[in-house]
């Protein structure tokens, strides 16, 4: 029976770590600070290891899951780790797969700007009754000296200023802004209030808010890329709209990963 295995732990705001932890179930408990949970986002045997209730914990955001496109669909929060995945339990990570997995997440810094309160209530709860929009800005950094961790807070701050300034951004946007940076390429996510018509209308307007900004935004020596919006429509309050509660309503779902 093993006495450890070697794993890689990655810590919010830190550089990837090896470790080598008693094979138990406490010890893992005791890494990710609760129950854990394997999820399991490679193509290879790899699973990572996190804290099954990280958001309901507030624990603070870590690294983002990516599809094969390297779009980020999740947020892992709090400490998580990878392990190689045997016949019944974990095992011990080949060389081969720190060396691949340090480079993945010591690439990806998440972080958050956070928006004044004021204007994070200047969008009545009422207003979000039709759709609520998921916005993913993806930007690449063309001058090679704004690509440093010594930028990124100048990037966040040059970017939040521009949401700030714009009435409908500013007016419309809920919550933080989330920055997530890949070397020469950053990724800004946020939530967008729309109502209107039907979603693909809400996505169009929501897009359109920002190619209206976009010299502005671009003006820190960088190109946007692709701007990707995904509505949602949300359920009816039938406290606040008896029209729209009654019925059989339906509730559009896009693709997200549970935790």
């Amino acid at each position: 029976m093993r006495d450890k295995i070697k794993i890689l732990v990655v810590e919010p705001m830190k550089p990837c770590e090896v470790r080598e932890i008693p094979d138990t179930l406490e010890a893992m408990q005791a890494l990710v600070g609760g129950y854990i949970q394997a999820v399991y986002p490679f193509q290879e045997e790899v699973a990572l290891v996190c804290n099954e209730n990280g958001k309901n914990l507030d624990l603070p955001y870590n690294r983002p899951l990516t599809n094969d496109r390297g779009i980020p669909y999740d947020m892992i929060c709090g400490t998580f780790f990878l392990a190689g995945v045997g016949a019944e339990d974990f095992v011990s990570l080949t060389e081969e797969q720190i060396q691949k997995y340090t480079a993945l997440y010591d690439n990806m810094v998440f972080l958050a700007a956070e928006r004044p309160a004021a204007q994070a209530e200047i969008v009545p709860e009422a207003a979000m009754l039709d759709f609520a929009v998921s916005c993913q800005i993806t930007f690449h950094m063309i001058c090679e000296d704004k690509a440093s961790p010594a930028s990124y807070d100048a990037f966040i701050s040059h970017v939040t200023g521009v949401f700030n300034k714009d009435a409908a951004l500013a007016e419309r946007t809920v919550g933080d802004l989330n920055f997530t940076f890949r070397g020469r390429c950053a990724e800004v996510q946020y939530t967008f209030a729309r109502q209107d018509k039907d979603a693909a209308s809400a996505e169009a307007f929501s897009e359109q808010c920002v190619r209206d900004v976009q010299d502005a935004l671009e003006g820190y020596g960088c190109r946007i890329e692709k701007i990707d919006c995904f509505a949602e429509e949300l359920e009816p309050d039938p406290v606040r709209d008896p029209v729209k509660g009654r019925g059989n309503q339906e509730k559009k779902k896009g693709t997200r990963h549970e935790r």
